[in-house]
């Protein structure tokens, strides 16, 4: 039997995990808000387990809803249970984040195809073949790599202001490390809290009470965000959408970080549906929860 990468992956993220062997590597510093899920889970994966939580009806579309980096399911709160009359939302708390658990210390690189095997492996064991993705940030990059390597998987896609770079090779990444921000990053690549500080310049949110959750979730994440953010840095996230096919929206603000990558994404995909909220920053489902979630209803009701 030949093996091609897909598969070496895909087999490898759907290995048991030995029953005792897992263990938190991120102190538990803060819970995650409450939200109005009606579930809560956990699967268990090769080199951990990944918690979920969700509602609405059993027997309605899914919908997967996946964080920033340094955030968590929580995320999503106000914007699930406006999409959960008709349909089953289940938010992920992605590996190493939220009150997902992971063996051993973070590894240098968390690859963004490894998590998405992760996430794959864990839908196949709720018994979910097909599903909508919606992401910001990192949950963007890695609902983007899930409907490029695995089309079948994915009925329609929402890009919630997602960062479509190029990518590093691994001397640029190196090259990355070395200009390692000390507003962002501690000597040995913790979180340093944002809302203090405003966040860093140009990039974050324009509600000062997201930053103070982000500084919650992100203390959770601790160590596991810096290699989740190298797997990002190391995927060609432009190639990877240009190779997607199902219908796509595009979420995005006016302000912050991810506002550069409109145009880009408009050219990767000139069939996109395109939303620009103004006046709003990187995190828009969390600023514009009623209106983020109304653009996503139209979207997910549209046929054809």
């Amino acid at each position: 039997m030949t093996l091609n990468r897909r598969t070496l992956i895909a087999t490898a993220a759907a290995l048991p995990v030995v029953a005792g062997t897992a263990r938190a590597t991120t102190a538990p510093t803060s819970a995650q808000p409450a939200g109005a899920w009606t579930e809560h889970g956990f699967v268990e994966r090769a080199g951990g387990r990944l918690a979920w939580h969700a509602l609405g009806p059993k027997d309605g579309e899914v919908v997967v809803l996946l964080h920033k980096l340094g955030g968590w399911a929580a995320d999503w709160r106000a914007v699930a249970p406006l999409l959960g009359e008709k349909r089953r939302v289940i938010a992920f708390d992605l590996p190493g984040h939220g009150d997902s658990t992971m063996i051993g210390p973070p590894p240098y690189v968390q690859n963004v195809a490894e998590t998405a095997t992760m996430l794959l492996a864990a839908l196949d064991e709720l018994g979910i073949a097909k599903a909508s993705f919606a992401g910001n940030s990192l949950g963007g990059v890695v609902s983007t790599e899930i409907a490029a390597l695995w089309p079948e998987r994915v009925d329609k896609l929402v890009l919630a202001s997602v960062s479509l770079f190029s990518g590093y090779d691994r001397a640029g990444l190196a090259a990355q490390e070395a200009k390692r921000d000390p507003k962002t990053y501690t000597a040995d690549w913790r979180p340093v809290p944002r809302a203090a500080a405003g966040g860093p310049a140009g990039f974050g949110t324009l509600v000062p009470a997201v930053d103070i959750e982000q500084d919650a979730s992100r203390a959770r994440a601790d160590r596991w965000i810096r290699p989740c953010e190298r797997g990002v840095g190391l995927l060609n996230t432009q190639a990877a959408l240009g190779r997607t096919i199902a219908p796509l929206l595009f979420i995005y603000g006016d302000r912050g970080h991810y506002v550069k990558y409109v145009e880009t994404g408009k050219a990767m995909r000139h069939d996109a549906k395109v939303v620009q909220f103004a006046e709003t920053g990187s995190f828009v489902h969390q600023e514009r929860p009623v209106e983020v979630a109304k653009a996503m209803r139209e979207f997910l009701d549209a046929r054809g």
